[in-house]
C-alpha cells in the first residue's frame, strides 16, 4: 500500500494508492483543513491525523509521498520554509520525515517529501502516458511551479535548463517569471487596466469582457515570450500545464501558440484538468524510486578503507607486542549505546547537539529518535543545516582560498563557522515547547543560541576521511559531486580550521562527548569526566593513537613488526604516529574507549603542554613523528618543502614543513637522495623534469640529486627547500614540524598513483622554493648530523643529534641499560624507544609502558620523567622538543 500526500496552504489531501497502475482513483481519498500558521505540532498533528484516519489498523504502508511547498529540503525532509508569507514557517528547520513516522509510529516506513511541480510531471507523465523525450511540466496558481523530463526521468542539471529545472526565478522583462505567471499577476494586470480590485483569476474570467480577455492575452502572450527561448534550446516536445489558472486555458491558449508558432519543433501542449490526482500519484512514484535507491545504499559501507575500526573494549599488550589501539585511563565512566544516552537526555527539553564536520548526522539522529519514541516521547529535530546559506553563497566566499582546481593546495580560511550560516535564519530557528524534547542538531547546532543540554560529537579525521572516500561525509553546505581530493583540500584548509575554533569555544560548556566513529554503537562522556581526564592527561606521559595508509612506494616493514595491522593490505607506505592535526586520543573507563582529537588537549591548556613554547605556538602542536615505509617498496618522489614566508604567504601556515629523516631501519642497500650534485645546471634540470613528464619517460635522478647510503640511526636534516627523497628499504622515522601536505613531488619515477590515476606534479612550486646552493660537499658537512656526546652517566649516555639552524626542534638521543631520568625543563618532548624492547616510563607515581617503535608524549607540565627499559639490552631513546632559542 502506497499513501500520496497534497499540502496546501489551507487544505491537507490524503490518498491511499494499491500500486502504481493506471487506475486513476485512490482506493480512499479525504481532504482534511490545516492551518498553516498554526505551531509546528499543530501541523503535523493535521497531516498525520490524516495518514491515521485513512488506514486500515492492519495495512502495510510502503511508503508515504509527500508533496510540500518549499523552500524545503527535500532529500533529507527538513522544512525550510521562510519568508513566503508566514505559511508553514513554524515548521522552519524541523525533520518533518522523521515528525511524522514518530507521529504515525510508521516506523519501518520511508517517508518521502517532494516539490509538487515534481510530484505534478510525475504522475502527468504516468497518468496520462506520455511518451516524449523532451518534457515541460509547469503548474500556475499561487505561485509558477515547473520541473522537466528527458526520456521520462525528472532531471536539475543539464547545460540546456535552469538549474534545478526551476523557471520561477528566471528574469522576465522587469522582474522574475513568478511575478508573471502567477495569480498575482493577473489581479494586478486586471487591476492596471481597469483600475478595479477583484479578488479571484476565476472572477475576472468569468466577466468575458475586453478587459479580462485582453488580461488573459496578455498572460498567454508573456508566458510564450518566456517559454520560447528555453524551449528552443531544450528542444521541448511537450508542454503540460496544470493548476488552478489552467482552467482558464480557452483564454490564454490562442497567444501561448501564437507565441510558441516560430519554434523550429512543435510542441504538443496538454492540459492536466485533475492536476491533484497526478500530485498524489506522483508523489508515490517518486517515494517508490527513492525508497529503491535508499535499499542500494543500505548495503554500501559508509567508511572505504581496509582499517578496521578502534574497538568498544580497551586492547592490552602485555608482550613487546605494538598497540595500535593504544589507550589512557580516565578514572572516570565511558558509556556505550544510544540508550545511555537518551537515559541522560530525556528528562531535558531542549538539547543541543554539535559536533565536528563528518558525523553522520542523519544515521545519529536516526539511532538516538529510535529509544527516545520507545521512551514514549514525542521528539522534534531540528536540522541547524536549514539555516547554512546556500551552496552558491558558500562557494563564493571560499573561492579565494581554494586555488581553483589545483588538487592539493588552497589557503587557510581565517573566519568562523558562522560565516557558513544566515543570521536570519539562525534568529527564525525556534524550538515549539509543547513537544516534549526539541533537539537542534548538526555541525554548528550551538549558532541556534538555544539554553540546554550541550553535546558535542567527535570524529577522528582517518574515519573522516575513509568516509570521504566512501561517499558518505562531505563538505559544509556543499551540493557539489567532488572527487576525494578536493573534499579533503575543503576541509583542510577551509572546514577543519573553523571547526577547530568553534570546538575550543564549546569545550567548556560540553556537558557530554561523543565519540561517534562506530556508528551504529557510539560511546559517550559526560562533559565534567571528560575535562577532569584532559587534566589528567596534562600530567602523565600518554600515546596518540596512530593510523596506517598504504601508497604507491609503500613497504612491508610494518606488515611485518606490527601484527594488527591487515595483512590484507597491499602494503603500508605512512603511520601516523603523531600528526596532531590528524590523531586521536583515545580514553578508556570501565574497559570501554572513547576517542577524541589530539587537538582536545591544547584546547584545554596549551600552555602545560607546549610550556616555554605555548607563547610562539599557541594550540599548533609543533612536532609530528611519522613512519614512511619503503622496505621491498619504492623510492619517494624527489621533493623539496615551502619556504617560511612562501607556505604563509600563498598556505596561510605560520610555519613550515622543516623535515628530518631518521633511519629506524633499514637494508644494506638502503639509500637517502639529498641535495644537488656540485655541477647541477638549474636549467637543465627544470627541462628535463618537464620532458619527463611531458614523455612519461624516467631520467637518471643521480645526474642532479646526490644520494647518500643509508645506515641504522642515521639523521638526515630536510630543512624548507632541500631537495630529498628516500630511497627503497628504508623505514623512516620523520621527525619534523608538523605541516605535512606542503610537499611539492618535482619527480616520482613516472608512476600512477595506487588508484591507477597520475600523482600531481609540482615542478612550479618546487622551482619557486627548492636551493640550487644546497649540492656537493655542503651537504655531507651541513645536512647530516653528526652526533655527539653531550653527557655521560655511570649506565649510558645522553647523544645531540644536531639540526640544522633553520630546524626550530632538537633531536637527542639516550643510550643506556637500566633506569635514566630526563629532566623536561618547561618543553614538551616526543619520545621513541628506537632501539630495544618495553620501556617503563613514570612521572611520580603514574607509570605507563610504551613498546618499540610506539610514540609517546611527556607534557612540558610534567617535570621530569623516567625511563626503565625492561631488558639487560641497551636502549636507545630519541626525545625531540622545540629549541629554547625559538620559543
Amino acid at each position: 500500500m502506497k499513501i500520496g500526500i497534497d499540502v496546501g496552504g489551507s487544505h491537507v489531501t490524503v490518498s491511499v494508492l494499491a500500486n502504481n497502475t493506471l487506475d486513476n482513483q485512490p482506493q480512499r481519498f479525504i481532504r482534511k483543513e490545516i492551518n498553516s500558521n498554526e505551531n509546528a505540532t499543530a501541523i503535523i498533528s493535521s497531516i498525520g491525523n490524516g495518514i491515521k484516519e485513512i488506514l486500515n489498523e492492519e495495512a502495510l504502508v510502503d511508503v508515504v509521498g509527500i508533496a510540500f511547498p518549499g523552500p524545503f529540503n527535500y532529500e533529507k525532509g527538513v522544512s525550510e520554509v521562510l519568508g513566503v508569507g508566514g505559511k508553514f514557517e513554524t515548521t522552519f528547520g524541523i525533520h518533518l520525515q522523521q515528525a511524522l513516522q514518530n507521529f504515525t509510529n510508521l516506523k519501518t516506513t520511508l517517508f518521502v517529501f517532494s516539490n509538487d511541480a515534481d510530484c505534478f510531471a510525475e504522475g502527468a507523465y504516468f497518468r496520462h502516458r506520455l511518451n516524449s523525450k523532451r518534457t515541460v511540466f509547469v503548474t500556475l496558481g499561487t505561485g509558477f511551479g515547473s520541473a522537466i523530463m528527458l526520456d521520462g526521468e525528472l532531471i536539475k542539471k543539464h547545460s540546456d535548463i535552469p538549474e534545478g529545472g526551476a523557471f520561477y526565478n528566471q528574469s522576465f522583462l522587469e522582474q522574475k517569471a513568478d511575478d508573471y505567471f502567477s495569480v498575482r499577476w493577473l489581479l494586478a494586470e486586471y487591476k492596471r487596466l481597469t483600475g478595479e480590485n477583484i479578488q479571484t483569476v476565476k472572477a475576472i474570467a468569468n466577466l468575458n469582457t475586453e478587459a479580462s480577455k485582453t488580461v488573459f492575452t496578455n498572460f498567454g502572450r508573456n508566458m510564450g515570450a518566456f517559454l520560447f527561448p528555453w524551449f528552443e534550446k531544450f528542444r521541448c516536445e511537450e508542454l503540460v500545464i496544470g493548476g488552478n489558472i489552467s482552467k482558464a486555458k480557452a483564454l490564454f491558449m490562442p497567444a501561448l501558440e501564437e507565441a510558441l508558432k516560430e519554434l523550429k519543433i512543435k510542441v504538443n501542449i496538454i492540459f492536466c484538468d485533475d492536476a491533484e490526482l497526478s500530485i498524489l500519484r506522483g508523489a508515490t512514484i517518486i517515494a517508490d524510486k527513492k525508497n529503491k535507491i535508499q535499499m542500494e545504499k543500505s548495503i554500501q559501507s559508509k567508511r572505504k578503507t581496509t582499517q578496521p575500526l578502534l574497538p568498544v573494549q580497551a586492547v592490552i599488550k602485555e608482550n613487546g607486542e605494538y598497540n595500535v589501539f593504544p589507550s589512557f585511563p580516565a578514572n572516570s565512566e565511558v558509556f556505550v549505546g544510544f540508550e545511555t544516552l537518551a537515559n541522560q537526555i530525556v528528562t531535558q527539553k531542549i538539547v543541543v547537539i554539535d559536533g565536528f564536520g563528518g558525523v553522520l548526522w542523519e544515521n545519529f539522529k536516526d539511532h538516538l529518535n529510535s529509544v527516545l519514541i520507545e521512551k514514549k516521547k514525542n521528539v522534534l529535530w531540528y536540522d541547524i543545516d536549514s539555516c547554512l546559506k546556500s551552496s552558491e553563497e558558500i562557494n563564493k566566499m571560499i573561492e579565494p582560498n581554494l586555488n581553483g582546481d589545483d588538487p592539493v593546495f588552497g589557503k587557510k580560511y581565517l573566519g568562523e563557522l558562522a560565516d557558513f550560516f544566515e543570521t536570519e535564519k539562525l534568529n527564525k530557528l525556534k524550538p515549539d515547547t509543547s513537544a516534549d524534547i526539541c533537539i537542534v542538531y548538526g555541525t554548528g547546532a550551538s549558532l541556534s543560541n538555544w539554553e540546554g543540554l550541550l553535546l558535542y560529537v567527535d570524529v577522528p579525521k582517518n574515519e573522516i576521511q575513509y568516509r570521504m572516500r566512501a561517499g558518505s561525509a562531505k563538505n559544509i553546505g556543499s551540493n557539489d559531486t567532488l572527487v576525494y581530493s578536493q573534499i579533503y583540500k575543503r576541509m583542510y584548509f577551509i572546514e577543519w580550521p573553523v571547526l577547530n575554533i568553534h570546538k575550543e569555544r564549546l569545550l567548556p560548556k560540553m556537558d557530554v562527548i561523543i565519540d561517534e566513529q562506530r556508528i551504529d554503537e557510539i560511546t559517550w562522556m559526560k562533559g565534567n569526566d571528560f575535562r577532569n581526564a584532559l587534566n589528567l592527561m596534562l600530567e602523565r606521559p600518554l600515546r596518540a593513537r596512530p593510523w596506517f595508509e598504504a601508497g604507491v612506494w609503500g613497504g612491508k616493514w610494518m606488515k611485518n613488526h606490527i601484527e594488527d595491522l591487515n595483512q590484507e593490505e597491499v602494503n603500508y607506505a605512512w603511520s601516523f604516529e603523531l600528526i596532531s592535526p590528524e590523531n586521536g586520543i583515545v580514553f578508556e573507563g570501565n574497559n570501554y574507549l572513547l576517542e577524541v582529537s589530539f587537538d582536545f588537549l591544547l584546547f584545554q591548556d596549551n600552555k602545560k603542554v607546549l610550556g616555554k613554547a605555548a607563547e610562539r605556538f599557541g594550540n599548533y602542536f609543533p612536532i609530528r613523528f611519522d613512519y614512511l615505509d619503503t622496505f621491498d617498496g619504492g623510492n619517494l618522489s624527489v621533493q623539496c618543502h615551502p619556504r617560511p614566508e612562501y607556505i604563509k604567504e600563498n598556505f596561510g601556515e605560520p610555519f613550515t614543513q622543516d623535515e628530518t629523516y631518521y633511519i629506524l631501519d633499514c637494508e644494506e642497500d638502503a639509500e637517502v637522495y639529498l641535495g644537488f650534485q656540485d655541477d647541477i645546471n638549474p636549467d637543465e634540470f627544470r627541462n628535463a623534469l618537464i620532458e619527463s613528464q611531458e614523455k612519461a619517460e624516467e631520467i637518471d635522478i643521480v645526474k642532479y640529486v646526490q644520494k647518500f647510503k643509508a645506515q641504522k640511526h642515521d639523521l638526515f636534516l630536510i630543512p624548507n627547500g632541500t631537495i630529498h627523497a628516500s630511497g627503497k628499504n628504508n623505514m623512516v622515522l620523520e621527525i619534523s614540524s608538523t605541516p605535512y601536505i606542503f610537499t611539492f613531488k618535482m619527480y616520482d619515477w613516472v608512476r600512477p598513483g595506487l588508484d591507477g590515476k597520475p600523482r600531481p606534479i609540482n615542478i612550479e612550486h618546487g622551482f619557486k622554493n627548492v636551493y640550487f646552493d644546497r649540492k656537493g660537499e655542503r651537504i655531507t658537512n651541513e645536512f647530516i648530523s653528526k652526533p655527539k656526546a653531550v653527557k655521560e652517566f655511570p649506565n649510558g649516555q645522553k647523544m645531540s643529534l644536531p639540526t640544522h639552524e633553520e630546524h626550530f626542534y632538537a633531536v637527542d638521543r639516550y643510550e643506556f641499560n637500566g633506569e635514566i631520568e630526563i629532566e623536561t625543563l618547561g618543553q614538551c618532548h616526543i619520545c621513541m624507544l628506537v632501539e630495544g624492547e618495553i620501556a617503563e616510563v613514570s612521572a611520580g607515581e603514574h607509570i605507563q609502558k610504551f613498546k618499540y617503535a610506539e610514540t609517546f608524549v611527556i607534557p612540558a607540565n610534567v617535570p621530569k620523567y623516567k625511563i626503565k627499559h625492561l631488558s639487560d639490552k641497551k636502549a636507545f631513546v630519541v626525545v625531540s622538543y622545540v629549541k629554547d632559542s625559538w620559543c
